[in-house]
């Protein structure tokens, strides 16, 4: 782990022991996964956590007493000020296969609502082109039915070919959403309102995006800054927790906590990657 991490890993054990109240009410908590593996990996580029990992941070947020809640719900619960309680949607992006393997007993033991963010132009081939074969191959549409079947979870857009859409014409960003939104609602007759940003980092979406993401019909999008949801919060520039095997179980209550708040700041101060 390096000193990067440890360093703010301590300044966020600083800040939670400094709170009186651990868990904050009236907010809205997006945690953002990626691949789920067996083994625990370790990769450098942090997308995975491990079954055993996942399972123990479920259960800690469940003992906790969290209310889990899907995107949707999540955020009309904030809007009509019934966000009572410390309100938690989990959501996974890209469409790894360890969601169906692994997560889905996790998932309805909990009975956790969760939302699946999928780079449709890769659901049933036999591997993502840009990540390590170690996380798992890309789901199959058949297995995304049976995550629906089994765990009632939502399908959302994480784009067609997962290009950043703020480097596209507008044309180019229609046809994206397009194929993307088509290609989930004709395979898993589920009406397609979520997006989540391919890369979600600053720069990677805008006002011209936010526009052509309503004119297409999509009424919520996450991206990949840090924060919670709270009350008037734009629904079109959600915040989420990136979540990986750096995180512990104690790791993801700091994090509900608000002790890392402060990492969204050095998120917009960093500068843009050409992607």
């Amino acid at each position: 782990m390096g000193l990067r991490l440890r360093a703010r890993q301590t300044i966020g054990e600083i800040a939670y022991r400094m709170r009186p109240h651990p868990l904050p009410s009236g907010s809205l908590s997006v945690l953002m996964y990626h691949a789920i593996t067996r083994e625990d990996l370790r990769d450098p580029e942090q997308q995975s956590v491990s079954l055993q990992q996942f399972s123990d941070q479920m259960e800690t947020l469940q003992g906790m007493g969290v209310r889990w809640v899907s995107l949707e719900e999540g955020l009309r619960s904030l809007k009509e000020g019934h966000g009572v309680g410390t309100l938690v949607s989990v959501v996974f992006d890209d469409g790894y296969v360890g969601v169906h393997d692994l997560a889905l007993e996790v998932l309805v033991r909990y009975r956790i609502p969760a939302t699946l963010f999928l780079a449709t132009e890769q659901i049933g081939r036999p591997v993502f082109p840009d990540s390590s074969p170690r996380l798992g191959r890309p789901l199959t549409w058949l297995e995304v039915q049976v995550l629906i079947r089994e765990t009632g979870c939502a399908i959302g857009s994480h784009g067609h070919s997962h290009r950043p859409l703020t480097r596209l014409s507008s044309e180019k960003i229609r046809e994206e959403l397009k194929a993307s939104r088509a290609a989930i609602e004709n395979r898993v007759n589920q009406a397609c309102r979520l997006f989540a940003y391919p890369y979600g980092a600053a720069g990677t979406f805008d006002t011209r995006t936010e526009g052509l993401l309503s004119e297409g019909g999509f009424t919520i999008a996450c991206t990949a800054l840090w924060g919670q949801c709270r009350t008037g919060v734009h629904p079109l520039r959600l915040p989420r927790m990136r979540v990986s095997w750096c995180d512990t179980s104690h790791e993801l209550e700091k994090s509900l906590a608000g002790c890392y708040d402060w990492y969204r700041l050095l998120q917009l101060l960093q500068p843009r990657r050409t992607l």
